[in-house]
Order: structure tokens, then sequence, then C-alpha cells
């Protein structure tokens, strides 16, 4: 087959980017895949250097002020799917969807078959153009988590056939546990002698504002002052802004949160922590990162949100929590330190749970079998 795979965003991702790279890696030796996706996008250059892959630059604007690069965007998205004669396009948001729906209402002859994946928990609008897009350029839904094919099926997207194939990872190579001495010596290398004998609690979720990751921090903050002592918050992605250092600043908690920003080897940064984190509150749906967290032998708190729960078995291999509940999650914090002898038995089921559930080799082969039943409906 021939696969076309687009996204829209300009610069990095986040799990959009992990999901379209491991897809089209993955597909690659038996396929022609091609990667659609803005020229200054961490996707096109990573996509781009994979063997087999091709990467076409296309901005997919959404913004009003940038509405003048549509005729272009249309001519050279237009001229590619003429040239290629895709069998499928995979779309992964509101804006790469609509430019291939605008292509495909003037579109002749044999149309490619359009698949959406649905990667967050926002509503479905019921617009005119969100109407269209459901009737006249989709013809299979991926949702990456039950939630989030709940949400599909009650919405203008019920009339298509709707998939549930959860994010997969890398549980044998890149997400699998680190060796004792090799995790304490990445955990040295990270964080020096101040972490030393530390609950180091962390997250690859960065600080995005529903990521929850503030309020984490403001849980530690919340704790009987022994206890803070005992904790450091290990942050890697998106930096925290101004105002959300000066509130880590006003909470006393700057020489316990270790800001790692983005990282290319996230793997050495998981390695560090003792137990993971994502407390989003919006837009989040089953999340990579808790995947690799739990892959890598770390229990994971999570928050009630979306597909998160989907993810853990409340104090078996992991915790849930309410979203933004502060007082809650101080007081598991405090559970946990008072039973930090037990991490590594619930860490052990965190990573069984991981191999058992969130394999790649299933999310791929799932995946690719929409592709090729076009439109079999079927559960997760």
């Amino acid at each position: 087959m021939k696969i076309l795979l687009t996204n829209f965003h300009r610069g990095r991702g986040g799990g959009h980017d992990t999901y379209i790279l491991a897809i089209a890696q993955a597909l690659s030796p038996q396929h022609r895949i091609f990667v659609a996706a803005p020229a200054t996008s961490r996707l096109f250059m990573q996509a781009g250097a994979l063997p087999g892959v091709t990467a076409f630059p296309i901005d997919f604007s959404a913004k009003f002020k940038d509405l003048a690069k549509l005729p272009g965007e249309y001519r050279a998205l237009r001229g590619l799917l003429e040239r290629e004669r895709f069998d499928v396009i995979h779309v992964n948001g509101s804006p790469d969807h609509r430019l291939v729906m605008f292509v495909m209402l003037a579109w002749k002859g044999k149309r490619p078959r359009i698949v959406l994946t649905k990667h967050n928990s926002i509503r479905i609008k019921h617009d005119f153009l969100t109407r269209l897009r459901a009737t006249r350029a989709t013809d299979d839904v991926i949702a990456v988590s039950d939630s989030t094919a709940q949400l599909m099926r009650e919405s203008v997207y019920g009339r298509c056939p709707v998939t549930v194939i959860k994010n997969g990872i890398d549980t044998v190579g890149r997400y699998a546990p680190r060796d004792p001495q090799a995790a304490a010596q990445q955990r040295g290398a990270l964080l020096g002698p101040r972490a030393g004998d530390r609950l180091v609690i962390g997250t690859v979720t960065g600080f995005d504002w529903y990521k929850g990751t503030m309020g984490m921090i403001e849980a530690v903050a919340a704790l009987p002052e022994p206890l803070r002592d005992e904790v450091m918050v290990v942050v890697a992605g998106v930096e925290p802004n101004a105002e959300q250092r000066q509130q880590i600043e006003a909470l006393g908690m700057s020489g316990r949160v270790h800001v790692a920003g983005f990282v290319e080897d996230v793997p050495d940064v998981i390695a560090s922590f003792d137990i993971g984190f994502v407390l989003s509150y919006a837009i989040e749906t089953v999340s990579f990162a808790c995947r690799e967290m739990m892959a890598m032998g770390k229990p994971v708190i999570v928050s009630r949100y979306a597909g998160l729960p989907e993810n853990i078995d409340d104090g078996v291999d992991g915790w849930i929590v309410e979203p933004r509940d502060t007082a809650g999650l101080s007081s598991l914090l405090q559970t946990i330190i008072a039973g930090r002898d037990r991490l590594p038995a619930i860490g052990a089921r965190a990573r069984e749970r991981a191999v058992r559930e969130f394999s790649d080799e299933r999310f791929i082969a799932d995946t690719e079998e929409v592709y090729r039943q076009g439109g079999a409906a079927r559960g997760a």
C-alpha cells in the first residue's frame, strides 16, 4: 500500500510525533510511507531521516492570520495526492484533516481511504465544516482510548466505524527497565548529589497548563516539613513559564524541583524516577508518557480523566487521583512515602501490565489492519 500520514504541528507535536513516527518506521519495510508536516516541525525532520519514508513539507495552516497561505497549501497537497495516488491518507488533527477534505471535495476518480485518529478529549463540534469532514473525508476512525471512542461514537463521526487502538510502545528495547546500577548512574548524572536518597517523583509531560504538573508541585509543597524534604520533583518537556516559576518560588519548591527541559533520550530521564505522574485535566487521552514510565518499571500516579485510568489498576500497579485535588494527592504522597519499601513490587506489576497490554507490535498490527480492511468495525 501507499500511505500518507499527516500532522499540523509546526514545532514539537508531542504524542502526535511519537504516534506517527512509530507507524512510519514500522510499516516502511512493507509499504510506501509518506509523511506530510510543516517543514519547521520535529516530525518532518525525524520522518525524513527514517529509511524508506518520504517527508513532504506542508504547513496545514489553522489560524485566521494564516488563511492567505491556504491556496498554496491546497495546491501543494493536491499535487502530492494526484502524483502519488495514495491508497490511504491517515490524518491526525483538524487542520490537516480540513485541507485533505478541501482537496477531496473536487477529487476525480478513485478516492483514497481516509483514516482519522482522535488524539485528544476535546468535544467534537457540530458545525458545517466538521460535518463535512465526517461525511465527505472520513472512512474510518481510530480512537486511542475507550473514552475517546465513546466521544467519537456520540459525535458526527458516529457514522464511521470506530476502532479502539491504544498507543503502543517498545517495551523490549527502548522502554525496558534499566539495571539498578545503570539507573543510579543516570540519576546521579541528571540530578547530582542533591537527589541523595530522596523519593524522585517525575514526569516527561512538561509544564503545559493542562498537564497538571503544577498540581504535583503544590501537593509536595503541602506535605509536612520533614516529608517535604524527602521528595524531589523532576519534569522533562515544556519548561515552566514566568508565572509558573514565580509560583514554584513562592511555594518554597525551587530547590526541590528539577527542570530537565526537552530531552531526546527520554528513557534516561525516566530511569532516574522512583515513581511517575500524569495529572492532566484537559485534552489528554491515554498518554504515551504514562505507558513509557510503566514499561520501565515505574508505578505512575494518574488523574481520573479521559483515558488515563485505563492504564492503571488503582493501588496495584499505580494510583488514580481526582483531577486537581491537591489535598487528596498530598495525602496519597504521604501514604506512598510511608510505604516506600513497596515501590519496587508495584513497579514490577506496572512493568508486567505494560508488557501484557502496551505492545507496539499489537498497536502497529491493528493500525495496519484498519488500513487493509477499510471499514471493518472492531473493538479494542
